[in-house]
């Protein structure tokens, strides 16, 4: 099975598998197969490729490929992503947020440092190729937080990579976003949305209301993250630095407490420039779920003996606390099912682990979760059919075309300098990639030596 295999092939198998699932899940949320829309077809399409590149995010920072599967669809499948079709911009950024974000990480590794960093400035423009996104700027920023962080602190050799060239791809990757937000390429497939209030994307199956509530924020990553985001904090886990990301994932709530609540006025001040930041700054909520809730299962799986209070702890919190989530600031508590049947259940199959044995129960778990990520989407289906149509995609592409052929040449003049400059840098780290070292000549004049007249070569 591709989700347990070591190889390449696998690899492959498990993002094909994962793009499928995910692009068939949403394209059936927006208007269900019979009335597929462009729009919607296009929105399951960018989900299917954030999930992919989600998978490959994880898999970055270490984690099993078994792990990212699971994380990856549940980011594709997050109601909150589907929902975000309604800005198409933000949504192909989100889409492509998690590439910046990989590159980082690989970069982190000194074998593979040479082959990942040349790259760079082209990973921080992908999120930009529609124009300016909130959610692209927050992907950049935390992908350069990164590198800054690896520069002056080290990195998981404790090896501190040269500046010079970390330096280098940061300056060529702000130029490439300057020149993809310039030219904007995709634009006319994905427009710009002038303003999007946060309670119309966390509305899910409802109306959408003047202020947003708690079950609609907790879907943004979905009970399962946070309820796996949960079991590694209790278990105090060893393969993400909790704290850091944990602020990255409260951190998405609070442009929108500041909005709701009236007497701060930050709604006139600085948050009136940026109108989307309040909608779309739920995307870091999003991705640090996301990593903690791969940190927290991999940990798990990999020992599920250690710190054996942490389960009997998170069981009881969740048999006690689940049943009260519809009532906490829910509009139609009836309709919140979902939430509470996703805390009960997975805290009643968790501890079959010993049972079922950690092979077996990695299968079941993977049935249980896919089952649990599709049900919360299919509440989307009322709310869905309420997205613009998308333009026909040869009118798209005629206007696209038209629209860069019109610029001025020399706009063309930094994207292909960038690109030109990245290529040649790469060619010439390949160049002088790293050899496997060879025996030295004095250890091996010396094995001769001692070897047997019958056995030297």
């Amino acid at each position: 099975m591709s989700l347990y295999g070591s190889g390449r092939a696998e690899g492959i198998g498990a993002v094909a598998l994962i793009t499928v699932l995910v692009a068939g899940v949403q394209a059936f949320a927006g208007n269900g197969w019979v009335e597929c829309s462009t729009a919607s077809l296009q929105a399951a399409g960018l989900c299917a490729l954030g999930a992919a590149l989600c998978y490959r995010f994880l898999r970055a920072q270490g984690r099993s490929r078994f792990t990212a599967f699971l994380v990856g669809a549940a980011y594709g499948m997050s109601p909150w992503l589907g929902a975000l079709a309604a800005a198409p911009n933000e949504l192909f950024a989100a889409a492509l947020a998690p590439l910046p974000l990989e590159f980082a990480a690989r970069t982190d590794r000194p074998s593979l440092r040479w082959r990942w960093t040349p790259w760079l400035p082209l990973a921080f423009a992908a999120p930009f190729l529609a124009g300016f996104a909130m959610i692209g700027a927050l992907a950049a920023m935390f992908a350069a937080t990164a590198l800054l962080r690896t520069i002056t602190c080290g990195d998981r050799d404790a090896e501190r990579p040269p500046a010079l060239p970390m330096a280098a791809a940061m300056a060529l990757g702000g130029v490439a976003i300057a020149s993809a937000i310039l030219l904007a390429p995709l634009a006319a497939w994905f427009p710009t949305t002038p303003a999007l209030p946060p309670a119309e994307l966390l509305a899910a199956y409802r109306p959408a209301q003047p202020q947003v509530d708690f079950a609609g924020a907790l879907r943004v990553p979905g009970m399962v993250l946070l309820w796996f985001t949960a079991l590694g904090m209790l278990r105090r886990q060893r393969h993400v630095d909790t704290r850091l990301w944990l602020c990255v994932l409260v951190a998405g709530a609070v442009p929108t407490i500041a909005v709701s609540v009236p007497w701060l006025g930050l709604e006139r001040g600085f948050l009136s420039a940026l109108p989307l930041l309040p909608a779309t700054a739920w995307w870091t909520t999003l991705i640090g779920a996301a990593v903690l809730a791969a940190a927290g299962l991999d940990d798990f799986l990999d020992l599920p003996m250690r710190r054996r209070s942490a389960l009997p702890w998170l069981f009881a919190l969740t048999i006690a606390g689940a049943p009260m989530l519809p009532l906490l600031a829910a509009k139609e508590p009836q309709r919140e099912w979902p939430l509470v049947a996703t805390c009960l259940l997975l805290a009643l199959l968790v501890p079959l682990w010993r049972r079922l044995g950690i092979l077996r129960f990695k299968n079941v778990l993977a049935v249980v979760v896919l089952a649990l990520l599709v049900t919360p989407c299919l509440q989307l289906l009322p709310m869905a059919s309420g997205l613009a149509p998308a333009a026909p995609l040869g009118e798209s592409a005629a206007s696209a075309i038209a629209a860069l052929l019109a610029r001025p040449r020399w706009h063309y003049v930094a994207p292909l300098a960038v690109v030109s400059l990245c290529g040649l840098w790469s060619l010439g780290a390949w160049m002088r990639r790293p050899k496997a070292s060879t025996t030295p000549k004095a250890a091996r004049a010396a094995i001769v030596k001692k070897a047997k007249a019958g056995s030297r070569s």
